[in-house]
């Protein structure tokens, strides 16, 4: 396995738990896998409070998880673990292969992992416009074709294995690219997220001589702002 990468074991293990989420919103492995190369890519970070309702289909309680403390830690142990895995595969340029059912929805393989990509570009919807729109970058609109948010009548013809396989193999290269196109972005959303805010001051300053603001009728100087008045019980 990869660096942080799981077993075949633990990933079946995660399969299963998302499987046995009764929820109907919930997502499978394979659109887990979609979303998370979605949001892996996005221009700005997404946290887990963000995303883990998305997977689980609503809160812990509606996915009937509440009181499973163990549970839980472990499904998050193993979310967080794939999510490494698959940074990992894009920031090395290796390729990332994706879990994907063979029965596709529709008889389309590869459809759940598109729709799980799209989530994820609603999720930190910033700059996906950019590069749907960037004629460069056709091997990305691959992913909304076989989610089929282009044309819901596509295809039109049965899918052979040869066509899907290599439906597959483009959207996975688009993923890759998504996630070269965006650095610039991620590096910028980082850098400002670690900016301080600048500090603010709730009122206008007080001068030494002013009157003090706690109604003492002393000067500031000689009150609250006088040495040894930083406590607020002394006026």
């Amino acid at each position: 396995t990869l660096q942080q990468g799981l077993s075949e074991a633990e990933i079946d293990t995660l399969a299963e738990r998302l499987a046995a989420n009764p929820n109907p919103e919930a997502l499978s492995l394979e659109a887990v896998d979609g979303l998370f190369c979605a949001l892996i890519a996005s221009p700005r970070s997404v946290m887990p409070h963000e995303y883990l309702p998305v997977i689980l289909g609503g809160t812990l309680g509606e996915a009937g998880m509440l009181g499973e403390l163990a549970d839980v830690q472990e499904l998050m142990g193993l979310l967080m673990r794939y999510w490494n895995s698959i940074a990992h595969d894009f920031e090395h340029e290796t390729v990332h292969l994706a879990y994907v059912e063979e029965n596709g929805v529709d008889g389309i393989q590869g459809r759940t992992w598109a729709r799980g990509y799209m989530r994820g570009t609603r999720l930190a919807p910033e700059g996906w416009g950019r590069i749907f729109g960037d004629d460069g970058e056709g091997l990305v609109l691959t992913v909304p074709i076989v989610a089929g948010e282009v044309d819901p009548e596509w295809p039109k013809e049965p899918m052979t294995p040869e066509l899907n396989d290599e439906l597959l193999q483009n959207m996975l290269a688009g993923a890759a690219r998504a996630y070269r196109y965006f650095k610039e972005d991620r590096i910028a959303y980082a850098m400002a997220a670690a900016r301080p805010e600048p500090y603010e001051r709730a009122g206008p300053k007080i001068g030494r001589n002013d009157p003090c603001p706690c109604g003492s009728g002393k000067k500031y100087k000689r009150c609250c702002g006088g040495a040894g008045a930083q406590d607020d019980s002394v006026h």
